[in-house]
């Protein structure tokens, strides 16, 4: 009988990757930010097969999803095409998100914890990218 190891489940190593990559990337005033962005059009592809997973886990079949807790949040999103992807999660207080996101196809996550972090991203065609950031 051969026993072949269990292949690791892709939640597991992206959320490993971001633990890795957050610990090394402290920005200005004690946040923490980290940006995903691909390089190639395989890395996008990727990424947004990644996105959309994760979205379907959510039971998020088309575009947005928009859910923030605490106070003072504000979160616009602007789509238009085909083949969007967008899911802003905000915790905390005081957080400002904004997302554009037009051409086809785009997948796109932005998470903020703490309190007062702020993103602007504008997605133009074939782009993926994740955004965590915590602002103590």
């Amino acid at each position: 009988m051969k026993i072949t190891p269990a292949k690791p489940r892709l939640p597991r190593l992206l959320g490993a990757a971001l633990i890795a990559a957050t610990l090394g990337s402290t920005a200005a005033a004690g946040a923490i930010s980290l940006s995903l962005t691909p390089r190639s059009t395989t890395e996008a592809q990727l990424l947004s097969t990644a996105i959309t997973l994760y979205a379907l886990r959510r039971d998020l079949r088309v575009g947005a999803d928009i859910g923030q807790r605490g106070q003072g949040h504000a979160a616009a999103l602007l789509q238009q095409g085909s083949g969007q992807r967008a899911i802003i999660r905000q915790r905390g207080a005081d957080h400002s998100a904004t997302l554009s996101q037009s051409g086809a196809p785009n997948a796109q996550v932005i998470l903020q914890f703490g309190r007062g972090a702020q993103a602007d991203i504008a997605q133009t065609g074939g782009q993926a990218g994740i955004l965590l950031q915590f602002a103590p």
